[in-house]
């Protein structure tokens, strides 16, 4: 029981004015009882130490010790009385019952008419003076007269009661009283806790079933209590809980049709963005097979033109070729980026090589528009993949100088904080509202390019800066204001003190280039026998034409099955693929090949097809793969590479 409980109190209630009463009446009748027995004593003892004073006169004053004894006798015979003691005039004793007390001290100092009362918490005692009487005649009547203080005193009588059946009597009323007390408190203890009970039961009923409704059991249905104003309350209490349940059930009904209205709108913008992601997929694959073979003809073309007004022509073409086909390409670094093809290469590499050679090749673009561009390398090291950080800083550094306006400036700034490197691409350009800081990490988001001109980028190298960072785990934070210009910061781990390693300088793209290993090979590709697979004749005839002013002998097939009879007749060096064809796949042509001459193939698979399920399929068979449009320096170094390789 809780010491604030409502029963705990209520039994207060009841039993303490019970207690208190019954303390006062007892207390006021132990009080009344005991003056009682006291005074009753008190009486008893005067008025036999009275009455034997009056007996002994004539003994004490005739000098019968014998009479004088019976009347000690009889009066030592009464209750209480424990000793009696009778003295002559002169204080002297005449008769005494016993000794066991000295009493000496409590005689008067001289004996008289005067009476004398003594007592403690054990006897009384009491003294009596022994007085003569003497008989008056007159001529009318007779009679006695008492003595007076002035006559002579005989003596006196000292009587000795004891206490002790008094104070057992006060006992054995003082236990009655307290055992009729406990037992009044007990009952009242008992009818208080009934009554309690009664009180609160429909209050913990009432206080029950609002907790059950607090905690969402709204079903609850208070019944009658048995008291009216609780009644009433739980009256209340119940049309409170119904209410509740039906606002609730109102509540899930509309919670429902939103979740059922939301999944809805969810799978409708799921299927839209299949929708479109199908559409983007389609759309670069038949941009890329025209583009592609419009950048081999271009290429064929450039061998036979001569006049200065057709190279300026075809240059045209090459810069519009090159424009669309790095938007492409920004869109295939994507995708390889969501597939999870790119997977980082960790290590340990001095950070001042990678800005040095960022500083070498952007100093010359920055100073073309008119900016500063300023690099304060850092002696540190730091633990990263090189290629992936540097396109990381490229971005940002394409991205300051394509919103900083005439005569701004960049700064790349190495700060170390604790173990880590900070590295801050500052630029006092435009700036960037609060508003729009986390836009402009989507794809093809842009501020201040309404017209969307190719020189301020295509929207994407910020979306491919927050991919990269979240790959190598490198946070990449932002501070900006409109106005005021804007401070990007890549967060990077310092590496441990190990030894000195290989610097690997390499810049670019997201994987290590082929073109670059290839162009250190030597080599020619005259004679090389190679099989072009494609079942886009424009595509198929603008790569055998290149290849054969390169010098390669070239062999044709438009589907699966006729590469497999290709194949089967003759004897290729490298074979050429498209990655979709008609009635199959460029990875079934390249298997098909390697059955065929128990060996490994050098093959190229070419495809428009951005989508990462492409990507994944080319990762998991360790193929190489080109994205339409392809650059022919790039396709003949990369067969340079593999018929290397192969010899």
């Amino acid at each position: 029981m809780k010491r604030n409980g409502i029963k705990w109190q209520t039994m207060m209630v009841a039993v303490i004015p019970i207690v208190l009463m019954a303390a006062i009446m007892a207390g006021y009748g132990l009080f009344v009882r005991f003056g009682d027995l006291d005074r009753s004593l008190m009486e008893r003892s005067k008025s036999l130490a009275r009455q034997l004073a009056a007996s002994s006169e004539y003994a004490v004053f005739s000098g019968n010790m014998s009479l004088l004894r019976q009347y000690v006798d009889a009066a030592l015979a009464q209750r209480d009385v424990n000793r009696v003691i009778v003295y002559n005039s002169a204080g002297k004793i005449l008769i005494e019952s016993s000794a066991k007390n000295n009493v000496n001290e409590l005689l008067p100092v001289s004996l008289g008419a005067s009476r004398a009362l003594y007592e403690n918490n054990d006897f009384l005692w009491l003294y009596e003076p022994i007085v003569p009487t003497e008989i008056k005649l007159d001529d009318m009547s007779y009679g006695y007269a008492p003595g007076d203080g002035g006559k002579k005193i005989l003596g006196g009588v000292l009587l000795e009661v004891s206490k002790q059946r008094l104070n057992g009597n006060k006992a054995g009323i003082l236990v009655t009283t307290l055992l009729i007390t406990i037992g009044v408190f007990l009952l009242g203890l008992m009818v208080a806790f009934r009554v309690a009970r009664k009180i609160t039961r429909p209050i913990l009923e009432l206080n029950g079933a609002i907790f059950d409704i607090g905690v969402g059991k709204l079903d609850t249905h208070i019944h009658e209590l048995g008291v009216s104003e609780l009644d009433r309350l739980a009256e209340g209490v119940n049309a409170m809980a119904q209410q509740l349940l039906e606002d609730r059930n109102t509540l899930q009904k509309r919670v429902d049709e939103a979740t059922e209205e939301l999944r809805q709108k969810k799978e409708q913008a799921e299927e839209a963005s299949h929708d479109k992601s199908r559409f983007l997929a389609a759309a670069s694959h038949d941009l890329r097979q025209p583009l592609h073979a419009l950048g081999l003809f271009v290429d064929e073309l450039r061998r036979k033109v001569s006049t200065p007004e057709q190279i300026k022509v075809v240059e045209l073409i090459e810069e519009s070729i090159a424009a669309m086909s790095k938007l492409l390409n920004s869109l295939l670094d994507v995708s390889k980026l969501d597939a999870g093809v790119v997977v980082p290469r960790v290590h340990s590499f001095a950070i001042r090589v990678l800005l040095n050679r960022m500083e070498n090749d952007y100093r010359s673009m920055a100073a073309g528009k008119g900016l500063t561009l300023r690099i304060r390398p850092s002696m540190a090291r730091v633990e990263s993949d090189s290629i992936l950080l540097e396109r990381i800083l490229l971005n940002l550094i394409n991205n300051a100088i394509a919103y900083t306006p005439e005569g701004g400036r960049i700064l790349v700034a190495c700060r170390k904080r604790g173990s880590r490197l900070h590295i801050e691409v500052r630029d006092n350009g435009i700036g960037i509202d609060e508003e729009n800081q986390t836009n402009i990490f989507r794809e093809f988001f842009q501020l201040g390019n309404e017209e969307r001109r190719r020189d301020k980028g295509l929207g994407l190298g910020l979306a491919i800066v927050d991919r990269l960072s979240r790959l190598l785990n490198h946070p990449v934070s932002l501070r900006s204001a409109p106005g005021h210009g804007s401070v990007f910061t890549v967060d990077i781990p310092l590496a441990e003190d190990i030894a000195e390693e290989e610097r690997r300088e390499i810049s670019g793209s997201l994987m290590p280039s082929v073109e670059k290993r290839a162009s250190r090979q030597t080599g020619t590709l005259q004679d090389a026998r190679v099989l072009v697979v494609d079942d886009d004749e424009l595509v198929l005839s603008g790569t055998v034409g290149l290849l054969e002013a390169w010098g390669c002998s070239v062999s044709m097939a438009t589907s699966v099955a006729e590469a497999c009879d290709q194949l089967g007749s003759g004897e290729f060096d490298l074979l050429i693929c498209d990655f979709r064809l008609a009635d199959g796949a460029g990875l079934d042509v390249i298997r098909a090949a390697e059955r065929i001459r128990h060996t490994y193939v050098p093959s190229i698979l070419i495809s428009g097809d951005t989508g990462p399920e492409v990507l994944r399929k080319v990762s998991t068979e360790g193929r190489h793969l080109l994205h339409k449009p392809v650059r022919p320096a790039k396709l003949r170094s990369l067969m340079l590479f593999l018929l290397a390789g192969n010899r």
